[in-house]
């Protein structure tokens, strides 16, 4: 697979970059075709891509823009394409920047996929020490060298010291970063790392990581990352073992772990992320239950007619038949407590 395909521009982009019309374009690329004795050649691989050789379509890349701007700025006779090659490049220097910023952003998005390590005081997100690392892409020297020189020289360039709770945090012997943090050691390193591409990216992150933060703390106080954080909660407190079938998760025998809804979540959104109303088990038995019930609304007496039906031959001994006798307990009275209480609302 060709690893450049991340750097193709479409007809249109490529069009809108070079500021002609995508009939221009083409009329370009016909004309780099047809002329095969001079400079002027676009070369497949190099320049571009077909998307469609018969139709005649393609996809470019950075070299085939820019070939094609120093084309209609070498060969104009009007004088409208006057230092046209220099706005391109600059153009470009613009798209390089949004898509670091959005890839920074991705990064932020994909390091708040697993809950645990992120702590929301206010309005600060902290972050734990090996997220912060990754979104920076650095390494623990790297991490440590930039937050000393902000801390020992920060006054020297304007900025006011780095404080305790608000831009870093130790909690439980962790080390946290805010995303104001996280800002502040991404602008010392843009200013003091020699790559030129390393520089671009922590640039990047110095732009763009506390909104892309703030966007995401919006998600952590939504409906749907309250229940995602309770199940993740749930699932870890049952130490990697399903909690119908008492069987743990091993090397030889690895499995899914699901956290089930007792009562529904579309139903009793009130009872989400009530960690009483969730339950550890391995995913079999989950898929099984939810293809033998349907997809009507479930309580939890729904799950205890499963588990003395189809789910009876696992309790087939006297640890496994006093397992079963205090999960119908368990389950019974949740149905109990909950089955006639008004449901709360929440958004």
């Amino acid at each position: 697979m060709n690893s450049r395909k991340y750097d193709l521009l479409s007809d249109d982009e490529t069009a809108q970059i070079l500021g002609i019309s995508k009939a221009r374009l083409y009329n370009v690329c016909a004309a780099f075709d047809h002329r095969k004795d001079d400079e002027w050649e676009l070369t497949e691989g190099e320049h571009f891509e077909w998307l469609s050789k018969n139709i005649g379509t393609r996809r470019f890349y950075e070299e085939g823009a820019m070939a094609i701007a120093k084309y209609l700025e070498e060969t104009d006779t009007s004088g409208f394409f006057a230092s046209f090659f220099d706005a391109v490049i600059e153009r470009f220097t613009q798209r390089r920047k949004r898509t670091r910023q959005m890839l920074v952003r991705r990064r932020v998005i994909q390091e708040f996929q697993d809950l645990n390590g992120v702590i929301v005081k206010g309005d600060l997100v902290f972050i734990d020490r090996p997220r912060v690392i990754r979104i920076l892409d650095t390494n623990g020297k790297g991490l440590n060298a930039a937050a000393k020189r902000e801390q020992n020289n920060c006054s020297l360039k304007g900025r006011e010291p780095m404080e305790t709770g608000v831009h870093f945090e130790r909690i439980e012997d962790v080390e946290y970063w805010s995303q104001r943090g996280l800002a502040r050691v991404a602008q010392n390193m843009s200013e003091n790392l020699g790559q030129k591409s390393r520089r671009a990216w922590t640039e990047a992150v110095n732009e763009i990581v506390e909104d892309a933060v703030n966007q995401q703390k919006k998600y952590l106080d939504s409906f749907d990352a309250r229940v995602r954080r309770a199940m993740d909660q749930v699932k870890a407190a049952a130490n990697r073992k399903c909690q119908v079938s008492l069987v743990k998760q091993t090397p030889a025998n690895p499995f899914d772990l699901h956290a089930h809804h007792l009562f529904d979540k579309a139903t009793r959104r009130d009872l989400a992320a009530f960690h009483d109303n969730l339950l550890v088990m391995h995913k079999d038995i989950h898929c099984g239950f939810h293809n033998w019930h349907g997809s009507d609304s479930c309580e939890p007496k729904h799950f205890v007619e499963y588990l003395t039906t189809v789910e009876s031959w696992r309790f087939n001994n006297k640890k496994m038949s006093e397992h079963l006798h205090s999960l119908i307990n368990r389950l019974e009275k949740l149905q109990g407590d909950f089955e006639s209480r008004p449901h709360l609302t929440q958004n």
